[in-house]
């Protein structure tokens, strides 16, 4: 099995298991990575399976359960950190990301301790 299916594998088995469990876990904390975003379905109370929209972030659609997809970023795993930042597990790194909208574009690689524009081609920084 080569990594590229490896890493395949792990991000199924974690949507998995956050399907399994993703509703007993407490995803209010008192400053979520998003709390200020908008959400532009038409059903603007819908908060899970729906567009939303960051200022700093942009576009990314959210599902019921928790995982998100960015146009440019593709499939990320968000955690917040209660300070309105987020960790998000990104397929293209295989490893956690930081970041908060008064340092974005600029992300913390925690998987290669440092920091890159997260705008930018991740495996082109390297």
């Amino acid at each position: 099995m080569d990594q590229r299916q490896s890493v395949r594998y792990l991000i199924t088995l974690l949507f998995l298991v956050s399907s399994l469990f993703g509703e007993l876990r407490n995803r209010h904390v008192a400053q979520e990575w998003n709390t200020y975003a908008i959400n532009i379905e038409e059903n603007i109370f819908s908060q899970a399976n729906a567009w939303h929209y960051l200022s700093w972030f942009g576009v990314y659609y959210q599902t019921e359960d928790w995982w998100i997809y960015h146009c440019e970023k593709g499939w990320l795993y968000p955690e917040s950190d209660n300070n309105l930042g987020a960790w998000l597990y990104w397929e293209k790194t295989n490893s956690w990301i930081w970041t908060r909208a008064d340092v974005y574009p600029l992300a913390w690689d925690n998987g290669a301790q440092s920091w890159f524009n997260f705008c930018g081609d991740p495996l082109a920084q390297s």
